[in-house]
């Protein structure tokens, strides 16, 4: 207990005094009936209450501001469709690993039940959405549950907590000594990172003739991004990252070939599908990241390091599990390494050197003739492999050519980027196209809703980042379609003035699925053409906000014209809220795409 000389305090201040203990300053809500003592305590309370114009909102700006910070973000809302319209959040934050905690009022702890006005059961609805979750029934309660919640949140692999809280319990007064600190009971560790592992992944890695390694969410969620660059530099072998990987890897190496995954680069699915020795960091190798299961890296051994066991062999078996989290377990490998190849270490070796190229198939040379002090020549030459991962993703158009403006858009307008900015996409082909062409070292520079693939995100996402990092650059890439499922946030946006910079690819369709139905269901686009769409431009100055547009014809000039650069340039540097609308060819598709039930080295290319 937090020595303090007691208050009298009711429920809802006490919450409060809880969430500050926690080190949170900043919360995302919209109030109600059953929440209102939270909110009437919220004055003087020290934490700042951010109001958006949906619950859905709040609960993905608390996920935009967790994402980018580290931080557990918080999200409040009242009973009944308050409660539930928290859900795809919770959701996706369980998905995506984010700490998140939400707050719900109930009704009065003895209408519980009896299904009374706005009551519903948030604490079952959730449940297998959570972490951890909790309905509160005294006041007594209170402090026990806030810290037990954030404890659960951050640690471990992070995740979604739920607290209901009667509105009853709310409006109680006891007197109140301080908040409390949560102690776990000591359980035996899975793992330890003590380097025990570290001889049989050398000999796997001696023996191997394509090593490569997988980055996942989890080397940025751990904070071990740092230890673990050092460690690829040491390996030196071909490196891949999935959507929520990126901006772990520095993307200048000379062995990172890129996004892997249904929309991965050729380099990085090619390497991935011939493997023989796959180093997974923090990646629960879900479908979009393996294709066909049964014909995932059909070859290798994988080694896998994973702070969640539930998340091993979820796909395949995996031959070595290292199991703890990414900042302890990393280094503990690379100390180990370096004592086994003492004056031998790779990292002799300079950056970008130009290694020996392979003369047979893949990384080439017979099964156990090399040795770890010679991984390096028995990769290929690294520009080779550089010219597979930067060939039609970046730049070269696709059969028809559809594609093409809308990608020299993007890398347009991501090679003007402040250092250090943050893109948040929205879900679809914009997401993809924004994904193959970050190109960025910083990471947590890019987010998005990996997991649960839920439209709308990116809008209040970009409200919580830019709140995080006010001086920061945030970018936000989304889709006519899941710009208008929370269109109401650019209210938010111009209460607070964001200035964020709202880009909008419009094609007039729900595009990543009239993709499939083009590919795969005959151009059968059943209700998927929004060709009605509003005037972007108009709604954005409706709410005050400045847009613009650029169609397809601003980018038919290479390199683009001094006006249209003139504009991109005038978006970013804007120290107000911006929307540029891009219209994009209503055909124009993603490629590579691994189709559904396909492995990855049957990529598509072309119509």
């Amino acid at each position: 207990m937090i020595d303090s000389k007691p208050e009298m305090l009711k429920g809802g201040e006490i919450v409060l005094r809880c969430l500050r203990a926690e080190g949170v300053e900043l919360v995302f809500g919209y109030p109600g009936g059953a929440i209102m003592p939270l909110y009437d305590a919220l004055d003087g309370s020290g934490v700042r209450h951010v109001l958006t114009r949906h619950e859905q909102g709040a609960a993905f700006a608390a996920s935009g501001y967790a994402r980018v910070t580290g931080k557990v973000g918080v999200a409040i809302a009242t009973s009944g469709p308050g409660a539930t319209n928290l859900v795809t959040g919770i959701a996706d934050a369980k998905m995506d690993s984010v700490p998140l905690v939400c707050i719900t009022g109930q009704v009065r702890t003895p209408m519980i039940g009896t299904d009374a006005f706005q009551e519903t059961d948030v604490f079952g609805v959730t449940l297998s959405l959570t972490k951890w979750s909790r309905l509160v029934r005294t006041i007594d309660e209170i402090p026990e549950v806030i810290a037990e919640g954030f404890h659960w949140a951050r640690s471990g692999r992070p995740g979604p907590v739920v607290i209901d809280i009667p509105t009853d319990v709310l409006k109680a007064r006891k007197e109140f000594s301080g908040p409390v600190k949560f102690t776990p009971h000591v359980r035996p560790a899975d793992a330890r990172a003590d380097g025990a592992f570290s001889d049989t992944i050398v000999a796997l890695l001696e023996r191997a003739e394509r090593p490569v390694a997988l980055v996942g969410a989890g080397a940025k969620l751990s904070g071990a991004t740092g230890e673990l660059r050092l460690l690829l530099d040491d390996l030196n072998i071909p490196t891949f990252c999935t959507v929520h990987g990126l901006g772990a890897v520095r993307p200048e190496r000379p062995y990172y070939l890129g996004m892997v995954g249904m929309h991965g680069t050729r380099a990085a699915n090619k390497a991935l599908h011939e493997t023989d020795l796959l180093l997974v960091f923090g990646a629960r190798l879900d479908d979009r990241v393996t294709g066909d299961p049964t014909r995932f890296a059909p070859h290798a051994k994988i080694v896998h390091f994973e702070i969640d066991p539930a998340q091993l062999d979820r796909v395949r078996t995996c031959d070595v599990a290292v199991i703890g989290d990414l900042a302890e377990t990393v280094p503990a490998f690379r100390a180990e390494l370096e004592k086994i190849l003492g004056s031998e270490a790779p990292t002799s070796r300079k950056s970008g050197e130009t290694l020996r190229p392979s003369s047979g198939q893949a990384w080439g040379t017979p099964e156990g003739s090399g040795t770890l002090s010679n991984v390096s020549e028995r990769l290929p030459d690294w520009n080779a492999w550089r010219a597979i991962a930067c060939g039609a993703e970046r730049g070269e158009p696709d059969a028809r050519g559809l594609a093409q403006p809308t990608i020299r858009f993007l890398d347009e307008l991501f090679s003007r980027l402040p250092k250090d900015s943050v893109v948040i996409a929205d879900v679809g082909q914009h997401q993809m196209w924004a994904a193959q062409r970050y190109r960025s070292a910083s990471p947590r520079g890019f987010i998005t809703s990996g997991g649960l693939g839920a439209m709308g995100f990116a809008l209040p996402a970009a409200v919580g980042v830019q709140l995080a990092k006010p001086e920061t650059c945030v970018l936000c890439v989304s889709g006519d379609g899941g710009f208008q499922m929370n269109i109401q946030e650019l209210a938010t946006v111009h209460r607070l003035g964001l200035p964020i910079k709202m880009v909008i690819i419009d094609n007039k369709y729900l595009g990543m699925v009239r993709q499939w139905q083009q590919l795969f269901y005959e151009r059968n686009y059943a209700e998927t053409d929004l060709s009605d769409n509003p005037d972007f431009v108009e709604i954005a100055k409706a709410y005050k906000i400045h847009g613009t547009r650029l169609n397809e014809s601003t980018m038919a000039e290479f390199p683009v014209s001094a006006e249209t650069s003139d504009l991109i340039e005038k978006f970013l540097r804007s120290s107000e809220p911006e929307l540029l609308v891009f219209e994009c060819h209503p055909e124009a598709n993603v490629y590579p795409m691994v189709p559904a039930g396909a492995a990855l080295s049957e990529m598509v290319y072309e119509d």
